[in-house]
């Protein structure tokens, strides 16, 4: 007796499910190809059903739809079965604690922080839950132990970035971007020398000047409601963009958002919901119109740096029409962060600094990486000058020499205030730019962190905003004390942990001019302006709707800024 079509039908079905996942979907990466797995998904059973009707002419359509789709459930069922028993018996991370549907999927975790997109919140209650180190996704651990943080992103570390990097620019390139060490390496000497210790010099002036501007706007709304997490959101972009474009997006003096940064901000509204699942982004990258929020931040960071190289049009009847509508703008005299990446471009031969996408999207990296991150660290700091009247009167104590000083040089004379880094140290420590952390790919071999062996190609995380809080690390660690940086290293327990730039070779190159930025603000508000919160402002809004969005979306911080005699 011959074998039913349809058995032979489902067992085939079944043994390619099986066979696809067992020597395919397990071994290596693939988030990049989803797109394409996606349509063989789908025209699969199409081909099918042509290759049956071919094979065998004597099968009418009704057969023919019949096997197919018994062959296609077979593949897709065994497949799903194949997926599921390894993730939860047989993968390396199976012995790892962690709710049992993140053995299966990231879709549970993408539902539960869809509403508020809390990321950074939903980790801390896992680490509460299920301890040290949780197996939060398939094949991803989240790690709250303090030499987390060297071994996943120190010097020596042999981590790389994870796929996540890969699909979250499609299909534009940056440092931030870059998962190849020796590119990366290589973007990064351009790089440094944009922000080596005489650049920063050359800096100073534009940082104060809009620091000035900020002030400016502050006296003009003395006594009122004034939106603080807006308009530091305001000064930092208006910094960042003059350091990339040469010129300001005027928001500190329009007393509005720029257009392209509204862009900018509702297209990376879904990145803090849909970042668990990076293999999302390729195939959303191919509909038509869902770029479209970002397009108008990107058109207009193009145009700015096609203005800088002085990019024409090559076709001889638009060039009259572009020097009429293009005014095409000088390089500054005061060299910026441009004036680098633009000076690789022209002088190097290697490819990857002639590269246009390289320098169109580090001119995107320059606005995005220093303003979010700036911003959000200012108003958390004024969250808690409002609360702690002796943290105002000991910054005031500690500059009020260095601002009687006949000349004093601003930035210079305030960058060693131990009292005022210690407010930004701790506003940092609590409230961390990129509260999620970063996400790390172990290397083929494994690594050891403390007692644990972490085994390879595995994406792991250290969430800044939970290890900040881990009293095993801070005294207190709730609770906002400066004076832990300062005259009470005690404490501290260990501060291994404290990496809010980041650390090793991917650490954030712009450190020291976002200290810059933030020092030079606070100083100018304390001495200047007694600090309280406006009528029915009490910071709840502030700890619990702001978002995250792999740097954090502020929510309104309304202050009250008053003018001191």
């Amino acid at each position: 007796m011959g074998t039913s079509p349809l058995v032979l039908a489902a067992l085939l079905g079944s043994v390619f499910g099986v066979t696809s996942h067992l020597g395919y979907f397990i071994h290596g990466e693939h988030h990049m190809q989803s797109g394409r797995i996606l349509l063989s998904f789908l025209f699969g059973p199409i081909l099918i059903f042509i290759g049956i009707l071919r094979l065998d002419s004597s099968s009418s359509a009704a057969i023919a739809a019949k096997l197919t789709t018994i062959t296609s459930v077979s593949y897709f069922t065994a497949l799903s079965l194949s997926i599921l028993t390894y993730r939860i018996f047989f993968h390396p991370l199976r012995n790892f604690p962690g709710p049992f549907s993140a053995k299966l999927s990231k879709f549970t975790h993408v539902l539960r922080v869809a509403k508020d997109s809390d990321n950074f919140r939903r980790a801390n209650e896992l680490h509460k839950k299920y301890g040290e180190i949780v197996r939060v996704g398939p094949n991803e651990l989240s790690i709250i132990v303090p030499e987390a943080v060297p071994a996943i992103g120190g010097s020596g570390s042999k981590c790389t970035k994870s796929a996540w990097y890969d699909v979250v620019g499609i299909p534009h390139k940056s440092l931030h971007l870059c998962r190849d060490r020796v590119a990366h390496d290589k973007r990064r000497k351009v790089w440094d020398r944009g922000f080596s210790a005489k650049a920063l010099r050359d800096y100073e002036g534009r940082v104060t000047s809009y620091a000035g501007d900020l002030i400016k706007q502050l006296t003009t709304s003395a006594g009122k409601p004034f939106n603080a997490s807006l308009w530091f959101n305001f000064y930092s972009f208006d910094v960042m963009g003059d350091l990339a474009f040469g010129r300001s997006f005027d928001m500190l003096k329009n007393g509005e958002q720029h257009h392209a940064l509204k862009t900018l901000q509702e297209a990376m509204a879904p990145l803090g919901i849909l970042s668990p699942l990076p293999w999302i982004f390729p195939m959303v990258h191919h509909i038509p119109g869902a770029r479209d929020g970002i397009k108008g931040f990107i058109d207009f960071c193009d145009e700015q740096i096609d203005k800088r190289r002085e990019v024409r049009p090559q076709f001889p009847l638009m060039i009259y029409a572009h020097r009429l509508i293009w005014s095409i703008q000088k390089e500054p005299e005061v060299p910026d962060i441009m004036s680098w990446l633009i000076d690789a471009e022209k002088s190097s031969n290697d490819p990857i600094h002639k590269d246009p996408d390289w320098l169109h999207g580090d001119a995107r990296l320059v606005v995005v990486a220093g303003s979010d991150t700036t911003a959000s660290t200012l108003t958390y700091i004024c969250y808690y000058l409002a609360r702690s009247p002796e943290i105002v009167a000991s910054i005031r104590n500690e500059l009020k020499p260095i601002y009687q000083a006949e000349s004093p040089t601003e930035s210079k004379d305030i960058q060693d205030a131990k009292y005022l880094n210690g407010v930004i140290n701790e506003a940092l420590r609590l409230h961390p730019p990129v509260p999620s952390g970063l996400l790390r790919q172990t290397p083929p071999g494994g690594i050891t962190i403390g007692s644990t062996f972490i085994p390879g190609d595995v994406t792991i995380s250290a969430p800044t905003w939970t290890m900040g809080r881990l009293e095993s690390c801070y005294q207190n660690a709730e609770e906002f004390i400066p004076e832990r940086w300062g005259d009470r290293p005690e404490l501290i327990h260990d501060k291994a942990g404290f990496a809010p730039f980041s650390a090793g070779p991917y650490s954030c190159i712009g450190k020291q001019l976002a200290l810059m930025e933030l020092r030079v603000v606070i100083a100018r508000i304390i001495t200047q302006f007694d600090v309280s919160f406006a009528p029915g402002e009490d910071g709840t809004n502030l700890m619990t709707k702001t978002r995250d969005v792999f740097t954090l979306d502020m929510a309104p911080l309304m202050m009250v800024f008053t003018k001191r005699p």
